[in-house]
This record gives C-alpha cells, structure tokens and sequence, in this order.
C-alpha cells in the first residue's frame, strides 16, 4: 500500500438493518484527522425511509436500482447532491443501492 492511502472492501463490511428494507455498510469511518464518512446503502423494492433532512453535505451516487427523492426517480449512474439545509425522502419502488459520501461528517451542524 502507498503510504498515506488505505483501503476497505465493501464486500468485507457487515451491513447493518435500519429498518426492514434497508440496510447500510459503513465503508469509511470518520476520524480526528479526517470526518469524510462514506456509506453503502440497499434499498429493497417497497423502501420509504420517510423525511431526511440535511444538516451538512451529502453526495449520493445510485449503483443500481433507482432512487426516489420525493420528487423525481434517479437510475443508476446518477449523482445527486444535498447541501445543508436541504431534505428529501429517500424511497426506492423497484429498490437500489447507493454510495453515500459525507464530506463533513455525520452530525447536527456543519
């Protein structure tokens, strides 16, 4: 390994039930050096994960499946950005699966 690079297989991250449609992997952890989280996450067909409001930046990139906002569907390849301040309503009626990027880290404020 480079110094200064890691590395993490998703395939190895157990993933954890949030509720009974969804599950989520966390690939990356923050750190006191680094706040970045990076998830994965699997919609089942039926999800709804209700009001998601934003209190810091969130970049979701849609693998597979599509992903509902609460306005519009997105198939895979899209990449979709919330800044603070910001909701949607994640829900997937065919299901999908999507990297979610927090730059800042997960938390209240920004």
């Amino acid at each position: 390994m480079l110094p200064g690079f890691s590395v993490t297989s998703a395939h190895d991250v157990p993933a954890t039930a949030l509720t009974e449609f969804i599950t989520v992997k966390t690939i990356k952890e923050a750190t006191p050096d680094d706040p970045s989280v990076i998830q994965e996450y699997v919609m089942a067909p039926g999800a709804n994960a209700g009001e998601d409001p934003h209190h810091r930046w969130e970049h979701l990139v849609i693998l597979d499946g599509e992903f509902h906002d609460g306005h519009a569907a997105w198939p895979k390849g899209s990449v979709i950005s919330g800044r603070p301040g910001s909701v949607h309503y994640p829900s997937s009626a065919v299901g999908c699966r999507f990297l979610a990027f927090f730059p800042h880290g997960l938390g209240e404020a920004a």
